[in-house]
């Protein structure tokens, strides 16, 4: 399964773990012909849904097709009974509450949707949202009194680990600590269910019925995430820490054992359903060198999932037999955000100066050198740039910047018009004030270094003095939650449901926001877009609330490049695959 609802974020540490990825913007404005990438790469032929073998020179990679999955899709016939599955993880904990701000990474979604209830499957490209059967067995809409009510009936045999009945107080739990109306909960996000009236019983327990305040499209979403009642608790929203709570847990697996360096998952006998492939899932906490070598000598069986497929790291896997890179378009949106409440920051001006200065052709070569891949730069954080109602949402006097000198005179421009001087180091600085600030960073890799130090001298280059503070990956989301940062960069990733994520990451209220920009009035226009029924219509209203909100010049989207991962040729229904729901049980080793 797939987080269908919260749109989850990702540390930007340059090449390995499922959890990281960030990826370079281009200053030219945006296309979305073609498969969505490649300016002047290579025309390699069409890439084979199970990957390329690693034999191939990077330089020669083929290119994934805007609408397929790389996964090396295979029916559960052609899967081997048994075995284990070990993987990388950038971390593991603290905080198991995806529900949470803190949780809310993509790799605790990760790890969380190998043990946790999700009812709700999209295919690739989200033709439709469906019911799994094994928890829904019939959802439907309906209007009553000019209000949207869907019925839910839960499957008879659907319970959590501890005998609990999964049942409308399952929604009702899930709505209780995402619709916004309680301090003691802090969700990562609340979309959709703000709209939510009342969840009651309909002929039995197993019933849900979902009455909405205003009407929801996608509707669906809402009923794709299932939380146990007890969990519901206030006191209970605390109790994630280093805690995964496999009671409260529901599906193929659950936890076997878990610290704060990794997590093992094993066949769960409470399961109801069609019995999982393998015996054991692992993951083992490590940072990208360590992965790359772990892959090498056999101890893991992917890399984790990338968003740079960097030289630095493919390079290390040139030649190995039995050995598949794939790489799909990617459903995460690298940016850089701005802490608006710190310093000079709260100055829109520098904050300008700062986005201007930015190459993004730069960076991507920083990125991509000597790989078949390059891209147009993303113009929005809601919508991939290869997906349906994309627009480059960036201010004018951004995505028409198109060479380095310009960059760099338009950011100078800025600075000198309000008000700022530089010193004798060549710094601006305002009231004895100079434009210095933090850029913070996560991973050991040379391209998060290399990217880096290539931003901080865009920077210097226009004036502005950015102080590089390093951090290991596994203190991610402990750093970005804590708010102690200046300028982070980091990626978004899509849910099928991208649509209502705008209230999330742009609310001026939302825990989500890490800029702290936004209004009130801005706040109306953007929970308006999720009661649009017509498609069109609600991705204008999308768009055109993007276009205001991009204009604090506190959002910056850099790149999105691919999704990819190196693993054991024979690994099946494991790699990237835009939208499409991942089976669980399914996953295994090709016979």
């Amino acid at each position: 399964m797939v987080n269908v609802t919260r749109r989850s974020f990702l540390e930007l540490s340059g090449g390995a773990a499922a959890v990281a990825a960030g990826l370079g913007l281009a200053g030219c404005g945006n296309s979305n012909s073609g498969s969505g990438n490649n300016n002047g790469a290579q025309n390699t032929g069409a890439e084979p849904q199970s990957g390329s073998p690693a034999t191939t020179p990077l330089d020669q990679l083929p290119l994934p097709e805007k609408d397929k999955t790389y996964d090396n899709p295979q029916p559960r016939d052609n899967i081997q009974q048994g075995g284990t599955l070990t993987l990388p993880a950038s971390e593991v904990g603290p905080n198991w509450n995806v529900f949470s701000t803190e949780g809310n990474t993509a790799t605790m979604q990760e790890l969380w949707s190998w043990y946790m209830p999700s009812t709700i499957t999209t295919d690739a490209t989200i033709t439709a949202y469906t019911p799994d059967p094994n928890f829904i067995t019939s959802l439907s809409s309906s209007m009553d009194s000019g209000k949207e009510v869907v019925t839910v009936d839960f499957n008879e045999n659907a319970h959590f680990n501890d005998g609990t009945p999964i049942d409308y107080r399952a929604l009702q739990a899930v709505w209780t600590v995402c619709n916004g109306t309680n301090d003691a909960y802090t969700p990562a996000s609340t979309d959709g269910y703000d709209k939510v009236e009342s969840i009651e019983p309909g002929s039995s327990d197993k019933e849900a019925i979902l009455t909405f305040s205003d009407p929801v499209y996608p509707y669906e979403p809402i009923v794709s995430s299932l939380l146990h009642p007890d969990a519901a608790n206030p006191d209970a929203w605390n109790s994630w820490n280093n805690n995964p709570h496999p009671e409260w847990g529901a599906g193929p697996f659950t936890v076997d054992s878990v610290d704060n360096t990794q997590v093992t998952f094993k066949p769960n006998p409470e399961w109801w359903g069609d019995a999982p492939m393998l015996d054991t899932v692992q993951y083992k906490q490590m940072d990208a060198q360590a992965t790359y070598n772990a892959f090498k000598n056999g101890e893991v069986d992917t890399t984790g999932f990338a968003a740079s497929g960097s030289q630095e790291m493919l390079s290390n896997f040139e030649g190995m037999d039995d050995t598949t890179i794939r790489r799909g378009n990617s459903l995460g949106i690298a940016c850089i955000e701005v802490n608006t409440e710190h310093g000079m920051l709260q100055d829109i001006n520098v904050r300008k100066a700062f986005w201007q200065c930015i190459d993004p052709a730069t960076i991507r070569s920083v990125i991509w050198q000597g790989v078949n891949w390059d891209e147009d730069t993303p113009g929005s954080l809601l919508v991939p740039y290869w997906a349906d109602g994309y627009e480059d949402n960036r201010p004018d006097d951004i995505k028409n910047l198109n060479s380095a000198e310009d960059r760099t005179n338009a950011a100078k421009q800025t600075l000198e018009d309000a008000g700022y001087t530089q010193n004798d180091s060549g710094i601006y600085e305002k009231d004895g004030q100079p434009v210095t600030f933090g850029f913070t960073t996560f991973g050991d890799s040379n391209t998060v270094k290399n990217r880096s130090a290539a931003i901080q001298k865009m920077a210097k280059d226009a004036g502005m003095d950015v102080e590089i503070d390093s951090h290991p990956s596994s203190d991610f989301s402990k750093v970005l939650a804590s708010g102690n940062w200046d300028v982070c960069l980091f990626r978004w990733v899509s849910v099928p449901a991208y649509v209502w994520n705008a209230p999330q990451l742009y609310g001026s209220t939302s825990a989500s926001n890490f800029t702290h920009t936004g209004d009130a009035d801005l706040d109306k226009e953007l929970e308006k877009i999720i009661t649009i029924s017509d498609k069109g219509d609600q991705r204008k209203a999308l768009n055109d609330a993007e276009k205001k909100c991009m204009q604090s010049y506190a959002f910056l989207p850099l790149f999105s490049g691919p999704d990819v991962i190196v693993t054991k040729a024979k690994l099946a229904n494991w790699g990237p695959a835009l939208f499409e729901s991942t089976d669980y049980k399914n996953v295994g080793f090709q016979k």
